[in-house]
């Protein structure tokens, strides 16, 4: 069966995307986990991939805010100029170093925003996400 996960993480770290992509496949190992260290490539394909509106499983992006050509905040300005049948099938979560709380509550009021996580990725804030329920299977495989 394959997994219904499909997950974009947006960061201009490597490091950091290799942790979430592992972080991610403790989970589920058919999870689509596709890394954009270029946020312009990242919307890019978004744009490309989603424009037929007629995928059924939603994506989640996992978004860095602390980026040097492009911020998350940019990436967020653009993202809201796409059209509505691509942002419908996309939930964003900021995962950012950040402990700005200018930073956090900027993020609360943004409507494409489902909600604000601090790096590193947790297998915590993974469940929390993929709406696991804390007793999911999986976890007896983790050490």
């Amino acid at each position: 069966m394959k997994s219904a996960y499909r997950i974009i993480v947006v960061d201009d770290d490597p490091a950091n995307n290799l942790i979430c992509k592992h972080i991610i496949h403790r989970f589920d190992k058919e999870a689509q986990v596709t890394l954009f260290t270029d946020p312009a490539k990242a919307l890019e394909a978004i744009k490309e991939i989603y424009s037929l509106g007629t995928d059924s499983n939603p994506t989640i992006i996992l978004l860095d805010i602390n980026m040097p050509v492009i911020t998350g905040w940019e990436f967020l300005e653009k993202f809201k100029m796409l059209d509505e049948k691509i942002r419908k099938q996309i939930t964003i979560y900021i995962l950012s170093s950040s402990i700005d709380d200018g930073d956090i509550e900027k993020a609360d009021k943004n409507p494409y925003v489902k909600a604000y996580f601090q790096k590193p990725l947790r297998l915590e804030t993974v469940r929390l996400i993929l709406q696991l329920p804390s007793d999911h299977p999986t976890d007896k495989k983790l050490p």
